[in-house]
């Protein structure tokens, strides 16, 4: 077989078996970029604020977050000096305190239903020196305005967490990270935990991103060749972040594969035997807006090559696909 023979048997694998793939990644985090975690040895230096809470003022005794789980969870939500960080739930604020003390982030809210937790936390912030940075309302979560937040922390009893989803998922833009000490969010379930050493016991942290909508059909058009070039249908199924889709071509449906939504970033990848050799589809991309656009590499043997992929949103799924 020659090698040009070679390139139009890439072409068109990569048209058929591979489009499926290809277009997928179209879907990306939005134009939000998840940070990179500070380093391990970043911890909050807040000082120890007064915590102790009678009885009498609330409605069981308060226990504050111990400092290492507060440094964890920021340190898990990625947390940078770009960040509006929202702390639901806030307690006695410290958390909301260490994101601009520690970490500089622009603007650093935490919302409490408790008016003496919320007194306490103001007369904290003003001897961490952070006064004019953090800020502290006494609010219902579920009635909280947090549209503006990059970062979520979600310190909150199972049923007003569950109460929040929707608005999360619905307000929130796609690629925000949300940080629970509690897999909160129900069936939503979190894209990575860890778990850190405690004083008593090893504690399990929760990180999730919001994703973008993807569920529904996108036609988009590859151009394979000089002035040839195939029109296609991708189409989605989601449920929160996990999604499953097929390519559809020439009346042909064709599986994809390996997905991974992360916010509105899209990728995938997948591997495929032809004539004896292996061919390799990877796909990156993001979602802007009704456009979905990205790059698919194939690789078949000794040749490569990269295939531009741009579809449009033709029919979007709603009802469950998010919720």
């Amino acid at each position: 077989m020659t090698l040009q023979q070679k390139a139009m048997r890439l072409s068109a694998w990569g048209l058929c078996a591979s489009l499926s793939l290809v277009l997928l990644s179209g879907t990306g985090d939005r134009a939000v970029t998840i940070a990179q975690s500070l380093p391990s040895t970043a911890t909050p230096s807040i000082g120890t604020p007064s915590t102790t809470i009678s009885p009498s003022q609330t409605s069981s005794t308060y226990v504050p977050i111990p400092d290492a789980t507060i440094a964890e969870l920021l340190k898990l939500a990625g947390v940078t000096r770009d960040d509006v960080v929202y702390s639901l739930g806030s307690g006695d604020g410290r958390l909301t305190i260490a994101a601009v003390k520690t970490y500089g982030v622009r603007r650093s809210v935490g919302v409490e239903t408790n008016p003496e937790l919320v007194q306490l936390s103001n007369t904290n912030a003003q001897q961490a020196g952070v006064g004019s940075s953090a800020q502290f309302l006494q609010q219902d979560l579920v009635q909280a305005d947090f549209r503006d937040a990059s970062v979520v922390n979600l310190d909150a009893s199972s049923d007003t967490a569950l109460k929040l989803r929707a608005r999360l998922l619905s307000e929130l833009k796609p690629g925000t990270r949300i940080v629970a000490r509690t897999p909160a969010l129900g069936d939503w379930k979190p894209d990575k935990t860890i778990t850190v050493p405690g004083a008593s016991s090893p504690q399990t942290l929760y990180y999730w991103v919001v994703p973008e909508r993807l569920a529904g059909d996108w036609k988009g058009r590859v151009e394979y060749a000089t002035g040839r070039a195939q029109t296609y249908t991708l189409r989605f199924t989601q449920q929160f972040q996990q999604v499953k889709g097929d390519a559809i071509v020439e009346g042909k449906k064709y599986t994809i594969p390996n997905i991974t939504l992360m916010g509105d970033r899209l990728t995938f990848n997948r591997t495929e035997t032809i004539q004896g050799q292996q061919g390799i589809v990877q796909f990156n991309g993001r979602i802007e807006g009704d456009m979905l656009k990205g790059t698919a590499g194939v690789k078949w043997g000794i040749l490569a090559r990269n295939f531009p992929i741009l579809a449009q949103r033709s029919t979007t799924l709603r009802g469950r696909a998010l919720r």
